[in-house]
């Protein structure tokens, strides 16, 4: 039931910054975020980097004795090798500058939204009182789902006259490839904290038993049936107990709605245009570059510029990329000057139908010409200047600045099968499934060369970083690290939660690199 997990992935994650707290006694809770945990160099790792690097790090790394130390650890030989790194000028690395710009432009436009959008919402008592008193009525649903509305109309009827189950009971006898009985859509008793407002206001009026008409959510088309609604009282206590939490979700989605008027507002006076002809010859060009065998699937104006009449699509492309394919008001935009600021291997590799694709790049085209208009209002109100921004791109920076120090002092490792063999002889249990099972080489080979490697490379490194302590020295409080309580158990340090933004697939919070801990 992905419908209803999709939509409120983002409150999750809204929700998840909650999860720890910290009982450093004699001092506020903004102050203990900014207490020192450790110093390295001239370089700080407050409580508040510690907790979202360890909160969001990966399992493995925290399965020693004193956890919260052996992580910290691992944070500290990352700070001492970026500091390396920024000493020998790989912060000037072609890709580490690529990686900042990407960042800063991205930071900017979420800034734009704070400052233009989440600064004005104002959340009232009365409305948080009016959501709890919400949450304690529930619905169970079932529906069917279609990609075409006629298809999903005559469900409908159908249902209406004949009954849901027996609809749904034919319809799968007639696909028995399809593995599924009536039972599997059916929705456990939701409240309006778990559907979005689009379902919820499709099903708002339906009664129940009754079969609704199509509804149109994420490009498909919906029918509805309310199997039972429950209605519960609510405790005094409880108004207390959720506040918080009912609040942020609140927030959350007036910002949502905010941020589309917002973008509506500013948008339609630029009066942005896409010219048809172009985009049909980019995007034909596009589906050509993708039939490529992904060895030879290369950059895509390099596939242009290097085309000949075996790709025609990609051929044709050659002599019109200076063709205009947006205008808006006051300028223009060329097929090429689009593709500057557009990777196509971004764009889903199952969207294989020439139609869904064309849409998707036709989406992709707003998204970027959108930004653009963003970001030079963004930077126009000189919100560079942001302590935030600046505090998040120094973190990304100093984990882009590790990685290729850490890459150069690694550069001539190599791992022979003699050497991953023995590794693998040496560390068999690791491999086991079953108690009783008895791992082969031959199986695990790849896996084992990966391991070997991870060893001799941190190995390695740790020599480095004990001769690079005598520039940068640490220093670790002890006491404020004890006070420390991070949201860990035996069974949650086990898991994994790594968590991305929406718009870029990046990780929201840099961790530690999970190569450490072999």
């Amino acid at each position: 039931m992905s419908i209803f997990k999709n939509y409120y992935l983002s409150i999750g994650i809204l929700l998840l910054f909650m999860v720890a707290d910290f009982s450093c006694t004699h001092h506020s809770a903004k102050d203990r975020e900014s207490l020192v945990l450790a110093q390295v160099g001239n370089q700080k790792i407050t409580v508040h980097d510690f907790r979202l690097n360890y909160e969001f790090g990966f399992p493995h790394l925290k399965k020693a004795p004193d956890r919260k130390r052996s992580y910290l650890n691992y944070m500290i030989k990352e700070k001492i090798l970026s500091l390396a790194g920024y000493q020998m000028g790989l912060d000037k690395n072609e890709r580490v500058q690529k990686l900042e710009k990407e960042l800063l432009n991205e930071l900017l436009i979420e800034e734009l939204f704070r400052t233009e959008v989440d600064d004005k919402i104002k959340i009232t008592p009365k409305e948080i009182h009016d959501a709890i008193n919400k949450s304690k009525i529930s619905w169970k649903l079932r529906y069917w789902v279609d990609s075409n509305f006629e298809n999903a109309s005559r469900v409908g009827q159908a249902m209406r006259q004949s009954g849901y189950s027996t609809v749904v009971q034919d319809i799968l006898r007639n696909n028995p490839e399809v593995k599924l009985s009536p039972k599997d859509f059916e929705t456990k008793y939701l409240t309006w904290l778990e559907v979005s407002p689009e379902l919820l206001n499709s099903i708002k009026n339906l009664k129940v038993g009754e079969i609704s008409d199509p509804v149109k959510l994420d490009g498909a088309y919906f029918i509805f049936q309310i199997v039972d609604i429950r209605r519960k009282g609510i405790l005094e206590k409880e108004y207390l107990d959720k506040t918080a939490s009912i609040k942020k979700v609140l927030f959350y989605r007036k910002s949502m709605k905010e941020s589309l008027k917002y973008i509506s507002d500013f948008m339609t006076p630029k009066n942005v245009v896409t010219k048809g002809g172009a985009f049909f010859d980019l995007t034909d060009a596009l589906l050509d570059w993708r039939k490529l065998k992904e060895e030879k699937q290369t950059d895509f104006l390099q596939a242009v510029e290097s085309a000949d009449t075996t790709h025609p699509y990609l051929f044709k492309l050659k002599n019109k990329l200076s063709e205009t394919l947006v205008t808006f008001k006051g300028g223009r935009w060329t097929i090429k000057d689009f593709l500057d600021r557009f990777d196509p291997k971004k764009v889903r590799k199952d969207s294989i139908d020439p139609d869904k694709y064309r849409k998707e790049i036709n989406q992709q085209i707003a998204l970027c010409i959108r930004n653009y208009f963003l970001l030079q209002k963004a930077k126009a109100d000189n919100l560079i200047k942001s302590p935030e921004i600046q505090k998040q791109l120094h973190g990304w920076q100093d984990k882009w600045v590790y990685q290729e120090t850490k890459n150069y002092f690694t550069r001539d490792i190599t791992v022979t099968k003699i050497q991953a063999k023995k590794y693998f002889e040496r560390f068999k249990d690791r491999y086991k499934i079953g108690k009783n099972d008895r791992p082969t080489f031959a199986a695990f080979r790849n896996q084992a060369i990966r391991d070997a490697y991870f060893q001799k490379e941190e190995a390695l490194l740790n020599s480095k970083i004990d001769s690079l302590k005598m520039f940068y020295p640490v220093k670790i409080n002890e006491s404020i690290l004890d006070t420390v309580n991070t949201n860990d158990s035996k069974k949650s340090r086990w898991m994994s939660l790594q968590v991305f933004k929406r718009n870029s697939n990046r990780q929201a919070v840099p961790v530690v690199d999970p190569a450490w801990g072999f």
